[in-house]
């Protein structure tokens, strides 16, 4: 056997993907499409881990890996992971039989080696043919292929999400496209591995260094995935909260067009919408840019985005005070009352309160608590 330090971090991470997987795929509180994709995906990749650590470790040799236990299961990995993202991006749209046959080439491959193992079960033991090894190298250059054209995909989907007007409705993508391009980056130094490896005949030991940082990744997006998750399913409770609680609003201002950014902005509840901007606004009401924010300014003794955040900061307050929100992250609350992160959250929280959200949180929890606090 050879156990090194290379192949020990990965055993670490083989026992984190199948502790991880287990626990999402058989907990009731991750039973949605999303989560059950990307428990799927952890476990598939483990599982491609784990085959080639037995080989890797010689617990059990290559010959033996390849004629009774290997599967090709990287071709499986790149198509659960559009899966994934289709269900981040739309919830609720369910994923189309066309889309579904982006399994084809992991079924064929699997066909294939099935039938390679039962006709070397047939044949005398040997060397394993030199076709297979092509066809190993030529698998795994289709697989770093459709990878990267699943992951161009996924980003250029979730940027034409981004543009999207439903602030209520769309959840906040940016750490997933973080993670896509860093896969991206990977896989191209992934394909450099591949062909100096498998064509060129360089050291294996420049897979470790692939090996490990894209098992690093996988398995990042597997614990950021569920925490995230976690958010949107508080997003959804709150947001549900607030529909219930939603009442219009009539301006009493004589600037028509303050009536109407008033409508805008309260009544429809575009201050939610974290892609809001001045520009887009005065775009939406047939105004300039300057003569909308003159206008702010002057009936409104404010600036446009001192005003948005005060909405929001506003609609955040509501959240923090409520009993039933009192143990969700303040991430989801930001996003929720239409911040972009919890750091632009916390600043202008800040700003306009002079505490932090959790200190304000603090501060009402107390008082409700110790109602003398209140009177001192």
């Amino acid at each position: 056997m050879d156990f090194n330090l290379f192949n020990s971090i990965i055993l670490a991470g083989i026992v984190q993907g199948l502790i991880f997987s287990g626990v999402v795929l058989f907990s009731k509180k991750y039973r949605r499409p999303s989560a059950c994709y990307l428990a799927v995906l952890i476990f598939v990749f483990t599982l491609n881990n784990l085959q080639y650590y037995l080989s890797d470790t010689q617990i059990i040799s290559t010959q033996t890996l390849y004629r009774y236990i290997w599967l090709p299961l990287q071709l499986a990995s790149g198509p659960l992971l559009l899966f994934y993202g289709l269900k981040l991006l739309y919830p609720d749209k369910p994923i189309s039989g066309r889309t579904r046959l982006i399994l084809l080439p992991f079924a064929i491959a699997l066909l294939l080696s099935t039938v390679s193992k039962i006709s070397w079960h047939f044949s005398p033991p040997g060397e394993l043919p030199s076709w297979f090894y092509f066809a190993l190298g030529l698998m795994e250059l289709s697989a770093i292929v459709m990878d990267q054209a699943i992951v161009g995909w996924l980003l250029w989907a979730i940027a034409k999400n981004e543009k999207l007007t439903k602030p209520i409705a769309k959840p906040e993508l940016g750490w997933f496209k973080t993670i896509l391009f860093v896969f991206l980056g990977a896989s191209f130094v992934w394909l450099f591995v591949t062909i100096q490896t498998f064509m060129l005949g360089a050291s294996p030991l420049l897979w470790y260094f692939v090996w490990i940082f894209i098992s690093t990744m996988i398995y990042w997006l597997g614990h950021v995935g569920i925490y995230r998750f976690g958010v949107e399913k508080e997003r959804a409770r709150i947001r549900s909260y607030s529909i219930e609680k939603q009442a219009a609003v009539c301006s009493r201002s004589k600037n028509d067009h303050i009536r109407t950014l008033e409508d805008l902005l309260i009544n429809q509840k575009r201050y939610l919408d974290q892609n809001l901007t001045l520009d887009s606004l005065a775009a939406e009401m047939g105004l300039s840019k300057s003569h909308l924010s003159r206008t702010i300014n002057a009936e409104l003794n404010t600036g446009f985005n001192d005003y948005l955040n005060n909405l929001r900061v506003s609609e955040a307050k509501r959240y923090l005070v409520q009993p039933e929100f009192e143990n969700y992250t303040l991430l989801a609350i930001g996003l929720e009352a239409g911040f972009n992160s919890k750091t632009t959250f916390n600043t202008a929280f800040k700003k306009i309160t002079g505490m932090t959200p959790s200190e304000y949180r603090k501060a009402k929890h107390e008082i409700e608590c110790h109602p003398q606090v209140k009177s001192a």
